[in-house]
């Protein structure tokens, strides 16, 4: 599928209101199952850590870099405010293939696994260094899903470590707004008592056009404070605090940045990232 193609996907769908809406093909043929045997981090053997330590460090970290650097020329602003942090949800737009890439790159220090959609498990060379370079991808099973969630549990309670969750649920390529949000990463913040580290991509336009007529675009992570669940509240006026309170920082940082009031071509969506006439569930994705 051409860019211009998905570019159109995305606004139809904006137009329609639906937000979560994959607008990419998802090549099945390539995918490897999620099931209960996946063996997530602490399930594998000793010969895959070894090969999984090994592609990290000679394929996945040297690709993160020139990606950042040499690709997406990559920006940070707020990168202080993961100082001292060591267990956290991060949450991000979801607006290209590598962008995790970008996320992890600015918590560099830290260690950042990334939650998944099932789809992106795939076969051959790319599934393999995504696994090398710590995806999580939610299971298709519920005895799967149990393994996903002692996952999610070993990596923000034994390891301390941050766990990226995109909270839109799907990629719109290059998408510059904010756009709603569903209730996975915080339900995970809520019930593992850590803080939401909200960020926000933005993008400098560069010089070079595509054969579409379609101009490249750099990032800008927009890194901002931690939000903590709240004492006193209940498990359910926690998550939407929290989901609220991170839709309305990113869309801080929109309007700053862009100059104009975050508005969507559907007008269904409240000023705090609220569908209306909607409730939302508890995925997120990837």
């Amino acid at each position: 599928m051409s860019r211009s193609s998905v570019l159109e996907k995305i606004e139809q769908s904006e137009r329609e209101g639906v937000f979560d809406r994959h607008v990419d093909p998802i090549p099945r043929e390539l995918v490897i199952p999620v099931t209960e045997k996946y063996r997530y981090i602490s399930k594998r053997t000793l010969p895959e850590k070894i090969k999984y330590a090994l592609e990290k460090f000679f394929i996945v970290k040297p690709f993160t870099v020139y990606e950042n650097k040499a690709v997406l020329k990559t920006r940070y602003e707020g990168r202080e405010n993961l100082h001292g942090l060591r267990a956290a949800v991060l949450t991000c737009n979801h607006v290209a293939k590598f962008d995790c890439l970008a996320v992890k790159y600015g918590a560099r220090g830290h260690r950042t696994f990334v939650v998944a959609a099932p789809f992106n498990n795939m076969r051959g060379s790319l599934g393999e260094f995504m696994r090398a370079g710590d995806m999580l991808p939610m299971s298709e099973t519920m005895a799967g899903l149990r393994n996903f969630n002692e996952a999610v549990k070993e990596v923000l309670e034994k390891r301390k470590d941050f766990l990226l969750v995109y909270p839109e649920g799907s990629m719109w390529w290059m998408y510059d707004k904010v756009r709603p949000y569903k209730d996975g990463a915080f339900v995970i913040a809520v019930k593992y008592n850590v803080p939401v580290v909200p960020q926000f991509i933005t993008y400098r336009e560069g010089k070079k056009v595509d054969e579409e007529g379609i101009r490249e675009k750099y990032f800008t992570v927009h890194i901002t404070p931690p939000i903590y669940p709240r004492a006193g509240l209940s498990r359910k006026e926690n998550i939407e605090y929290l989901r609220k309170s991170a839709y309305e920082a990113c869309r801080e940082v929109y309007e700053k940045e862009y100059g104009r009031k975050l508005e969507y071509t559907c007008g269904d969506v409240a000023y705090d990232g609220t569908i209306r006439g909607q409730s939302h569930d508890s995925s997120g994705d990837m």
